[in-house]
């Protein structure tokens, strides 16, 4: 950084503290809150990531001047920033947290996307005997599974947002959500509960609305995982969709540096207008650390959609991925990954000939670094 811009930043820093210094004098000589007032109030913490990837796709749909369009090298910047804290209040019991985390600067294969806010941004209260409650935007209890482990390393184009049944199979992060974190009973049972609105319905052009849970079970050095997700009133498609999904897992971390995951996803949707889709989809890796190195090998499969009791063929996914880890330091990485992904035939919409979405079948080879902060 040259010297003008770390004296730009001098300045900057000095504004924002002298500001905040005369905040606080104005308030406390203007009425009674002065005796409530203290520094704390004004203590936050600054986290985050920097996070890039370099990877290269060889695409095959078939096409070779699709291919030629898809294939290529990019950048995938998921590098964001935050800000949190907690204050406990001098009349009230429970502590007051907050959240505010914007999103990454710009993903790889998926556009733009850094506004302040848009990851898990909430406001709540935590005790030892409550637990956690938040409200905002923050993600649901079976897809906080979802995504870690079963999406790690790249398995999600699969097991996450990949697939073929309709409607809305589950939220991922959401706004308008309540949700509740229970403490560890028994030092090994805890449970989470959520539930709330829809996108529509939370701009007042729908009723959708969702609620879901997850409990967690540890025993020894394995942990069993129950969660649960239910979608209601999703218009999708000319019709509207109510989806019911259920999920299974297992992991475990052993002393000797092997660790594993495993999950199994049940999918259900069903219609007004009297169609009935099934899908399941499963998730397993495989990890070993060893000194500051790390090795781990993984598998994801969505099987083949089921319609009104019948199989659609050739419907099912699959993508197989290794990476290898190394810690320069405990707060930062340098990893090499490699993965294959196999894409089934596109699904026809209902009471259409238009197909849902899918991705063509590619390979691809990365590296990355990132540092948390």
């Amino acid at each position: 950084m040259s010297l003008f811009k770390k004296s730009l930043v001098a300045v900057a820093l000095s504004s924002l503290t002298l500001s905040g210094t005369a905040l606080a004098a104005g308030i406390q000589g203007e009425n009674a809150a002065e005796k409530f007032l203290t520094k704390s109030d004004f203590s936050y913490e600054v986290y985050g990531i920097i996070a890039l990837q370099a990877a290269y796709r060889d695409y095959d749909s078939g096409n070779s001047a699709t291919d030629d369009d898809l294939s290529g090298m990019q950048l995938n910047n998921e590098s964001r920033i935050g800000f949190r804290g907690k204050k406990q209040f001098k009349n009230f019991g429970p502590t007051f947290l907050w959240q505010i985390e914007g999103g990454y600067v710009d993903p790889s294969f998926g556009g733009s996307g850094a506004g302040l806010g848009e990851r898990d941004t909430f406001v709540g209260f935590e005790s030892e005997g409550m637990g956690q409650v938040r409200l905002g935007r923050v993600l649901t209890p079976i897809y906080e599974l979802i995504d870690w482990p079963a999406s790690n390393p790249g398995l999600g184009d699969v097991y996450d947002w990949g697939g073929s049944i309709g409607g809305a199979k589950y939220q991922d992060r959401q706004s308008n959500t309540i949700r509740w974190d229970t403490p560890k009973y028994f030092d090994a049972l805890s449970f989470d509960l959520a539930m709330g609105a829809g996108d529509e319905a939370a701009l007042g052009a729908g009723d959708d609305y969702w609620f879901g849970g997850a409990a967690h079970y540890n025993v020894g050095p394995f942990q069993f995982d129950l969660a649960y997700e239910r979608n209601d009133n999703f218009e999708s498609e000319g019709t509207t969709w109510t989806n019911d999904t259920y999920l299974a897992g297992i992991q475990a971390w052993f002393e000797n540096g092997i660790s594993f995951f495993a999950q199994y996803k049940h999918m259900e949707a069903s219609t007004t207008s009297g169609i009935d889709e099934t899908q399941g989809a499963m998730s397993t890796g495989l990890i070993y650390t060893t000194g500051d190195w790390q090795y781990k090998l993984a598998y994801a499969m969505n099987f083949e959609l089921e319609r009104d009791g019948q199989t659609i063929d050739n419907t099912d996914d699959n993508v197989i991925s290794g990476q290898v880890l190394y810690f320069v330091d405990p707060s930062a990485v340098l990893y090499a990954r490699a993965r294959t992904l196999d894409f089934g035939d596109k699904v026809q919409v209902t009471d259409s000939t238009d197909l849902r979405w899918k991705s063509e079948d590619f390979v691809e080879v990365s590296v990355g670094v990132e540092y948390y902060f």
